[in-house]
């Protein structure tokens, strides 16, 4: 039944040992491959040279040349890449020229926003409370000598509204408001927001009103005031004419002035409008700026067609190199599969049912040199350095599992003087003194050795990886084992 379930049982194919029976034929793969890259590039070039002769023919003829279908691809590719490459330029150079316009609103709004700021900052008028301003009124009744003259057709013209216009105009003027902008330490334009002059040409009355921060401040102004009428008196009675100001009321009193509260709550819209308008700017610039990074990502990730390579000998010899090496690897596998030789010592118990009492190198594995040694060492192959020890190992085993066995047959499927040599081995090693070791061939195919068999006590076999199969042992085995004969194991040259 044991052996039954070992013939029949899936055999599995190790990768490892395929991996080394493909690359110790590097050899004949480096053979093939360099015969087929001369055989396929030979047929390259003239394929090369009759496709020129076409394109030259088609040339003198007026015709036109054959393109295929990858120089056609590619031909649209580049229109499109070049359409593409056009629309980003042009992007690009339109989002620079909106951010140095950007660029340009942000300094002039910045601009902006500093005077604005300067403004809140330095006027007083901005910092009054509106509900309860200071002010300083003071009124005056403006006449001059005319006088209707009854009866008489020619009057003598009425200069009184000049001279009141007079009064506005000096009054507000440059000269008078630096100089009482002066004596506060103030600049001209804040001094100009807390002075207001009137004239009414119906009643003559001349208004001056001053505003601050405080009653003192407000009455300060008008004091000044008052003293700039004073000095510009002579001027007007020479330029204009003669005339009597009379002070008809001077008033200092708290008032609500609901337009000074709508001039700040605009100065205030003013400013949020303005620092929202940078805000706005500032993020356009953000904007363009990633419009500008996006486009050239986008253009960066559309890669520039790649120009099609002409059909030469180098893609012919290429392919032949590489078909040389596939052709040879393909057969070695077919090879590996169909031989089912021994090539480990751990897949024979696996298979067949057989342990390894030891490992020795085999007539390839001592010779090996180079390339072929170094995949030995890989596949922990013996170079044979270590065979003497590993005989003295395979006898001592031997005499300690079957101490009672006289009678040791020594067979197996490979060369006579292999393993007449592995016997006379065994005997030397001075392990198996006492014992009496037959060497005869493999039972499959020796007809002596199915009558040594009948006389010995225990078998041990011999197997190559270079010429042993699974199959093999299994029979042998078997046959063995019908004759009631207990198979000790096996020694295995790799």
């Amino acid at each position: 039944m044991d052996n039954y379930k070992a013939e029949n049982q899936e055999q599995e194919i190790d990768l490892v040992s395929l991996f080394f029976a493909v690359a110790h034929r590097y050899k004949q793969m480096a053979a093939a491959a360099v015969i087929c890259a001369v055989l396929f590039g030979g047929f390259g070039v003239v394929k090369g040279m009759l496709n020129q002769r076409a394109i030259d023919e088609a040339i003198a003829n007026g015709e036109e040349v054959p393109r295929t279908s990858a120089e056609q691809q590619y031909e649209e590719d580049m229109v499109e890449y070049r359409e593409a490459q056009t629309k980003h330029d042009t992007d690009v150079t339109s989002y620079k020229q909106q951010l140095n316009q950007n660029e340009a609103d942000q300094v002039r709004a910045q601009f902006d926003i500093d005077n604005a700021q300067e403004y809140i900052d330095k006027s007083v008028r901005q910092k009054l409370d509106p509900y309860n301003v200071y002010t300083s009124e003071t009124r005056f009744y403006i006449t001059t000598d005319y006088k209707i003259m009854p009866g008489m057709d020619y009057q003598n013209p009425d200069y009184t509204s000049a001279v009141l216009s007079a009064y506005n105009s000096l009054l507000t003027s440059h000269e008078s408001i630096i100089t009482i902008a002066d004596q506060f330490s103030m600049e001209e334009r804040y001094m100009r927001e807390l002075i207001s002059v009137s004239v009414d040409n119906a009643t003559r009355l001349l208004t001056i009103t001053t505003y601050g921060e405080d009653a003192d401040e407000a009455g300060r102004i008008m004091d000044l005031m008052l003293k700039r009428m004073e000095a510009v008196r002579e001027n007007i009675e020479t330029t204009v004419g003669d005339h009597n100001t009379k002070q008809v009321s001077r008033s200092d009193s708290t008032t609500v002035l609901t337009w000074l509260r709508d001039s700040q709550q605009d100065t205030r819209d003013n400013m949020t409008g303005l620092q929202n308008n940078l805000t706005d700017l500032q993020n356009k610039h953000e904007l363009l700026e990633k419009s500008i990074e996006t486009a050239d990502q986008d253009l960066a990730a559309q890669e520039k067609p790649a120009e099609p390579k002409q059909s030469g000998a180098k893609k012919f010899v290429l392919i032949g190199f590489l078909l040389g090496i596939v052709a040879v690897a393909g057969v070695a596998v077919v090879r590996f599969l169909m031989e089912d030789k021994v090539c480990v010592s751990e897949d024979l118990q696996s298979s067949c049912g057989v342990g390894v009492l030891g490992t020795l190198a085999n007539a390839a594995s001592k010779s090996a040199k180079g390339m072929d040694a170094s995949l030995n060492k890989m596949e922990k192959r013996p170079d044979g350095s270590a065979d003497a020890e590993m005989t003295r190992l395979i006898a001592a085993t031997i005499r300690n599992r079957v101490p009672e066995a006289e009678n040791i047959l020594l067979t197996g499927d490979i060369a006579g003087d292999q393993l007449t040599a592995l016997g006379e081995a065994l005997k030397a090693s001075g392990e198996l003194d006492g014992k009496n070791i037959l060497v005869s061939g493999s039972i499959l195919q020796s007809s002596a050795t199915v009558s040594e068999a009948a006389k010995v006590d225990v078998v041990v076999l011999a197997a190559d990886c270079a010429v042993s199969t699974h199959a093999s042992l299994r029979a042998q085995k078997a046959k063995l084992e019908s004759f009631g004969k207990k198979v000790l194991g096996c020694v295995l040259y790799a």
